[in-house]
């Protein structure tokens, strides 16, 4: 009777292990499944322009997303790139960080006639912008950018910087 017990026992906890490790599998393949499929599409939406167009360019920023607070919270370290052209401004990074910007909203391609702010602002002691614009349905959102040129940046947006906030 005992080894009976044990024996089933023994088995339970061997159908739980499996149990588990293919409910492991399963979440870390919709994972990684879901990195890559915001990276293609992210990629899509890469802007064509020829090198001559750039006006500004930084490897290097770090910013995030004001969208929520699991973008606020997250974002980018040194790893962002910003590109502004006479036309837009294109918010990125390179690969492997390309694999997360779209999770954290920091994809964009801004076009610079619907930027309807640049708010100077302090994050953690550090000079940034809050930029908000309006997308092409309508919507607002809002950047903090810290790009490593300030000036060089904001006099490549050629807009009027508005008063100083603290966040």
């Amino acid at each position: 009777m005992k080894t009976e017990t044990i024996t089933t026992l023994a088995s339970m906890s061997l159908q739980s292990e499996k149990a588990y490790y293919y409910l492991g599998m399963a979440a870390s393949v919709a994972f990684f499944g879901y990195l890559g499929w915001s990276y293609f599409r992210a990629r899509k939406m890469k802007p064509r322009f020829e090198p001559a167009e750039v006006v500004f360019q930084e490897r290097g920023a770090s910013g995030c997303s004001q969208k929520n607070i699991h973008t606020r919270l997250g974002g980018a370290r040194n790893c962002l790139w910003l590109v502004v052209t006479g036309s837009f401004l294109w918010v990125t990074s390179s690969f492997p960080f390309s694999l997360f910007t779209s999770f954290y909203d920091l994809e964009h391609v801004i076009p610079l006639d619907s930027i309807l702010s640049v708010r100077r602002s302090s994050f953690l002691g550090r000079s940034s912008f809050l930029l908000t614009y309006r997308d092409g349905t309508g919507d607002r959102h809002t950047l903090r950018l810290l790009p490593k040129k300030t000036d060089d940046f904001v006099r490549s947006l050629g807009v009027k910087i508005e008063h100083e906030t603290s966040a």
